[in-house]
C-alpha cells in the first residue's frame, strides 16, 4: 500500500487527523509507504499509529521496532510518543498508563541504537567482544581518516611512478572525499566490506606490437629517403620490429 498526499499540518494526537493521516495511521494489510514532505506529518502519523496499536489493539511494544536515523531524531520520536501514552492516561486509559511505565525498554531508536542494543543482548552468538560500543562522530571520522592514511602509504609503499602520478593528480583531501564517498555509497548497498575491483593487467607488450605493426604500415607507404621518417625507423627499431 501507498500513500503519497499532501499532508498539510502536523498533527496533535488528540485532534481529528486529515483523511491521507488517517489512511497511514488505520493501515494493517501488506507494507505501508508513507511519502510526505518536509514538516508535513509524518512523525505525528507515525506516533497516533504506534499509540493506536499498543493501546488500543493491545500489540505488545517489543513487537513494534520504530527507528529513524539521527539521534536527535529518534529522541524527538520517544518524547512525542511518550507525551501521547501520558496525555491517553491522564484521561483515564489504563494500558497507557501501563505502556508508560515500562516505555523505557520500547524498540524507539536509531538504526545504531538497535544494532548496539541486539548485539549488546547477545555478544558471543554475533562472536564480538561484549565490552563493545559504538564509535560517536569525532571517533569514527578520526578511524576513518586514519584508515585513508594507512591505506594511501600502502599504496605508495612501492614506488610506482604510476600510482604516484595518480595521487599526485588530485589534492589529498580531494583524493579521501572521493574514497570516502565511494566507500559510503557501497556501504549504503550493503557491501559489507567495500573493496573497489582491482585494475585490469595492462598488456603493455600487446599494446607495443600494435604500435609496431602500425609503424611498419606507415613505413611502407613513406619514401624510405624521406628523412622526416628517420625518428620512426629508430622507434620500430627499439620496438624490436624489423623497418
Amino acid at each position: 500500500m501507498s500513500i503519497e498526499a499532501p499532508i498539510n499540518a502536523e498533527p496533535q494526537p488528540h485532534r481529528q487527523p486529515t483523511p491521507e493521516q488517517a489512511a497511514a495511521i488505520e493501515a494493517r494489510a501488506g507494507d505501508v509507504l508513507l511519502e510526505a514532505g518536509a514538516g508535513t506529518g509524518k512523525t505525528g502519523v507515525m506516533v497516533e499509529r504506534y499509540c493506536r496499536l499498543v493501546c488500543e489493539e493491545r500489540v505488545s511494544p517489543d513487537a513494534i521496532l520504530a527507528f529513524t536515523f539521527t539521534d536527535k531524531a529518534a529522541a524527538e520520536l520517544r518524547a512525542r510518543i511518550r507525551a501521547e501514552l501520558s496525555r491517553r492516561a491522564d484521561v483515564g486509559e489504563d494500558r497507557a498508563r501501563q505502556l508508560l511505565a515500562s516505555f523505557g525498554g520500547a524498540w524507539v531508536t536509531t538504526i545504531h541504537g538497535f544494532c548496539n542494543r541486539l548485539l549488546a543482548a547477545h555478544p558471543v552468538a554475533a562472536g564480538i567482544d561484549p565490552g563493545f560500543r559504538v564509535l560517536d562522530a569525532p571517533e569514527a571520522a578520526r578511524a576513518a581518516r586514519e584508515a585513508f592514511d594507512d591505506a594511501l602509504a600502502a599504496f605508495l609503499a612501492d614506488g610506482d611512478p604510476q600510482r604516484e602520478e595518480t595521487v599526485a593528480a588530485f589534492e589529498i583531501e580531494g583524493l579521501r572525499a572521493i574514497v570516502a564517498g565511494v566507500h559510503d555509497e557501497l556501504r549504503s548497498r550493503g557491501v559489507a566490506e567495500p573493496r573497489l575491483p582491482e585494475p585490469p593487467p595492462s598488456d603493455l607488450d600487446g599494446a607495443l606490437r600494435k604500435v609496431a605493426a602500425a609503424a611498419e604500415d606507415a613505413l611502407a607507404e613513406a619514401d624510405p629517403e624521406d628523412p622526416k621518417c628517420e625518428p620512426l625507423h629508430r622507434a620500430v627499431a627499439r620496438l624490436g620490429a624489423e623497418p
